[in-house]
């Protein structure tokens, strides 16, 4: 029988998944480094997740070998990390790793000095490679650690260095901002396939909802077409999942057709707001499809009883990668479906659906009118063949043996799935979203509390640990206020209030005008990192920046706005040359411009509100006047129960109008197209 390692007592899936390997491996604590100071011994850090099919393969190869394990445990304190609970730990030494050039990925395996200063580091590593690596490791820190020292100086000081710096810079440019930010984007679009050019092709949500918001505001059709494009291609290729909803982590091909097989939450979270705001605009009924598919796939797979979201679904099933997906033909054939020969055609099995060995992963090579004009059915009769076959399918593929479940419920992720919930309540109006968004939030204030006032990261089996990041707050205060223009509740803004005085006095660096990664609690790290770039999820400081400006606007605090503006003044120049890196920054300042704000009063106004937004843009805030509000911009408005709307904005409130259609001549249209 195996014996365990110090990992049997952690909560994250991903560790117990190497809590019966002979490596002695301990988790990320003080405990752990102080073995390592006492020990005079380097730092093992390896560092994975639990739906990484590579971290799989070398845990197998090489933590399960019984010699490989001899060489870690007799030469380092191995120390294993999960990236999704500590990204504070992964931020460090990837970016160490990336700065000594080396390719940036999981699993992450690094070299440090006792004391925690990264040394040297790579991703995967054959089982020959990886002891060699280890031979020479330890034989250069006991012949010649100095060496060792003295890069670990050079690799800290570059790390310090690269953390960003603010350079505040005023511009005379701001009218222009927009279409220099979209004109830049566009030279890396695919015109063919959407996206960005080349593979692998990731959704990229946070990218394509600043494309959607900026070509609604600049009227750039180059734009929107590519957003209506790439949502488009995406659902109809195998990274969609077309009988059970719900969207794999990348695409390995630059046509979304194989996908690499993980489920996220943070992806399907932000792509249910991002196809909802689509729909809103653009009415595609495929669009819809989607956003009903993906909640339904994430309440059958991805909710626990309590309330919040579970993690993610692993890539592997039986040890094989997408084996819980893929489809041969003749299984397909076989199934008790009417009309399988048309089924299969629709799928494009043993066609577009073929990938390799027999397997097929399912696509959606036609339009639905187009399909059924060539196959002479209605498309009323071909739909309910379609969703008969669709249920069979799905049921068959439910007894296969599932892929591994990471059941941690983490904050963030669960922020951004809140406000993909109530994004997708506002514009088509399900009452049942908004309920498990105002659940899922509950859940969080009430199980995810520290006695200060602050929050924590992680959450299993009835324990909160790990003490949150500025990712956990500022988009948990993103997705407060989100709910809040939903059921109109005062004291959600009043909480994310509360939450933004807790993240100012604990990670704000004003010689930066930035906040750090890690609050001033947490000093572990041999540097306190300063996430700027926004990538499949906005950096915790663009969505700082953004909870800045709406909180702002709420309570018409000044200081709120100044620091966002400092913020934004950091990164003109990266926004306009990277836009895909700052697309949360993007819509930041979009929102910083233009301020808007509606405001409803009297007999009906949640009614006409949610009337109203049918034609405005979804990332316009608004609010419903109660006679005694708490919250500044809508208490200095006179209430009376006649039905009254307010429109501000950064120049001020305009005059009280009373019905729907004078709102939209004041605007200045009367349809969101």
């Amino acid at each position: 029988m195996k014996k365990p390692n110090r990992l049997l007592s952690e909560t994250s899936p991903y560790l117990l998944q190497h809590a019966y390997n002979p490596v002695d491996w301990r988790p990320w604590n003080a405990e752990s480094l102080q073995l390592a100071k006492d020990s005079n011994k380097m730092l093992l850090v390896s560092i994975g997740y639990s739906a990484c099919h590579w971290c799989h393969v070398m845990e197998h190869e090489s933590f399960e070998d019984e010699s490989v394990a001899e060489l870690m445990n007799d030469h380092f304190v191995c120390i294993k990390v999960d990236r999704e609970e500590r990204p504070d730990v992964d931020h460090v030494f990837m970016d160490a790793v990336q700065l000594m050039g080396g390719r940036g990925g999981w699993p992450l395996n690094c070299f440090a000095l006792p004391d925690g200063r990264p040394v040297w580091g790579g991703t995967y590593f054959r089982i020959e490679q990886w002891k060699s690596i280890l031979q020479q490791i330890a034989a250069m820190w006991e012949g010649q650690p100095s060496d060792f020292i003295e890069q670990a100086e050079q690799l800290t000081n570059g790390l310090q260095k690269t953390t960003h710096q603010a350079e505040l810079t005023n511009s005379n440019e701001d009218e222009k901002r927009l279409q220099t930010m979209a004109d830049s984007a566009k030279r890396s679009f695919d015109a063919t396939h959407g996206g960005s050019k080349g593979a692998p092709k990731f959704p990229m949500p946070d990218n394509l909802l600043f494309y959607l918001h900026a070509g609604q505001t600049i009227q750039d059709s180059a734009l929107l077409s590519h957003v209506e494009k790439t949502l488009t291609e995406m659902a109809k290729g195998g990274i969609y999942d077309q009988i059970g909803g719900g969207f794999a982590r990348y695409s390995v091909d630059d046509h979304w057709h194989v996908p690499h097989f993980e489920k996220m939450l943070y992806d399907n979270a932000q792509l249910i707001r991002l196809y909802a705001a689509a729909f809103h605009y653009f009415k595609n009924p495929l669009f819809e499809q989607v956003v009903n598919e993906t909640i339904t796939f994430l309440d059958r797979e991805l909710k626990g009883s309590e309330g919040a979201f579970l993690s993610a679904l692993d890539a592997d099933s039986e040890g094989v990668e997408g084996k819980f997906y893929v489809w041969t033909s003749e299984e397909f054939q076989q199934l008790p479906v009417e009309d399988a020969p048309l089924i299969s055609k629709w799928f494009g099995i043993g066609k577009e659906a073929y990938w390799e060995n027999g397997w097929n992963v399912l696509v959606r090579p036609y339009s639905l009118q187009q399909f059924c004009t060539e196959n002479n059915i209605s498309e009323a009769l071909f739909k309910e063949k379609l969703a008969q076959a669709t249920e069979v399918l799905l049921q068959f593929r439910s007894k296969r043996i599932r892929p591994g479940l990471d059941d941690k419920r983490l904050l963030s992720w669960n922020a951004l799935m809140i406000h993909g919930l109530t994004t997708a309540y506002t514009v088509f109006g399900k009452e049942e979203w908004l309920t498990t968004a105002q659940k899922t939030t509950s859940f969080i204030l009430e199980n995810m509390r520290q006695e200060d006032g602050g929050l924590f990261r992680s959450w299993k089996n009835g324990q909160s640990k790990i003490p949150a990041f500025l990712d956990d707050y500022s988009l948990l205060i993103q997705s407060l206020i989100a709910v809040y223009q939903a059921n109109h509740d005062e004291t959600l803004l009043l909480q994310a209030k509360n939450l933004t005085t807790y993240v100012i006095e604990h990670f704000y660096h004003p010689a930066t005008a930035l906040f750090h990664y890690t609050s001033s609690f947490n000093n572990d790290l041999a540097v306190k990192s300063v996430e700027t770039y926004d990538n499949v999820i906005p950096s915790s400081n663009a969505a700082m920046c953004m909870a800045l400006i709406q909180l702002g606007i709420y309570f018409e605090h000044s200081e709120y706005l100044v620091m966002a503006e400092k913020m934004l003044q950091c990164h003109y120049g990266l926004m306009e040359q990277y836009p895909g890196n700052f697309s949360h920054w993007g819509q930041a300042w979009q929102l910083f411009q233009q301020q808007p704000l509606l405001i409803v009063s009297g007999k009906g106004a949640s009614a006409a509100l949610r009337e109203v937004r049918k034609g405005l843009p979804v990332y316009m805030l608004s609010a419903v006047a109660v006679a005694e509000s708490n919250i500044p911009s809508i208490a200095h408005k006179p209430f009376s129960g006649k039905l009254t709307f307010w429109f501000c904005d950064h120049k001020g409130c305009r005059a009280p109008l009373g019905t729907i259609e004078e709102l939209y001549a004041e605007l200045g249209f009367n349809a969101l197209k």
